[in-house]
């Protein structure tokens, strides 16, 4: 039998029923709808590297009022400046250092705009993000999904236990993301990548699952072979 069961636009409506997506819940999304700048992104992205929203947020705040989040500002600062900064959120020394390696390679070779990035093709734009300091896939799709629509589909620890749940096949990063481009249409990528990280926060938990509140229990293998057996 093939999982999941249902439409991906089922699924989208199902947990839309559910789920009210707050920008604050995500801060790379609330980033870009306050400021519409792309490198922010990117920055508030990495800051959220295994850190929790709370302390991103604050990071990134402090980041802005004491240094400001701009390639040139942030390429001139004092490496501990930045980390005093952003000092809420873990391996902070690693990030600062990060991020004015960042800076300093757009202010170089992108004269200080990281939108010369991403106005590449789509492909080269990501193999452009993959090859800066700390930027790995997820925080490459979550920056070209969220300020250019590109049609990637980001997949955090949240998304790849409902993926693996609902039947997914998938084990690497781009297996799991190709399913979940099949699964959904591209006009819903960034919608469900939402919709699926507030079921896990709230609903699809890693060690105690609460399905007998799933509303998509219908379409998923977990649900139907594990929890309706017991």
């Amino acid at each position: 039998m093939e999982w999941p069961r249902c439409s991906g636009d089922y699924i989208v409506e199902k947990l839309a029923s559910q789920y009210t997506i707050d920008p604050k819940d995500f801060v790379a999304y609330d980033v870009w709808l306050n400021t519409g700048d792309c490198f922010k992104v990117l920055i508030a992205t990495l800051l959220s590297q295994n850190s929790t929203d709370k302390g991103t947020y604050r990071a990134f705040e402090e980041l802005e009022k004491r240094v400001g989040v701009t390639p040139k500002k942030l390429a001139a600062a004092d490496e501990r400046e930045i980390g005093e900064a952003i000092r809420y959120i873990g391996i902070y020394n690693v990030k600062a250092k990060r991020i004015k390696e960042i800076s300093n390679i757009i202010l170089e070779k992108y004269s200080g705009s990281l939108e010369h990035v991403l106005n590449l093709q789509k492909e080269e734009a990501r193999k452009t993000l993959l090859a800066l300091p700390g930027v790995g896939e997820k925080t490459a799709d979550v920056v070209l999904l969220t300020c250019k629509g590109y049609e990637y589909f980001p997949v955090d620890t949240h998304i790849k236990r409902i993926s693996e749940r609902l039947g997914i096949k998938g084990s690497t990063y781009q297996e799991i993301s190709k399913g979940l481009m099949r699964l959904f249409q591209p006009k819903d990528y960034l919608r469900a990548h939402h919709l699926l990280i507030a079921h896990g926060r709230n609903t699809c938990k890693a060690r105690k699952p609460l399905c007998e509140r799933c509303v998509i229990g219908e379409c998923c293998r977990y649900y139907n072979t594990e929890f309706r057996g017991r």
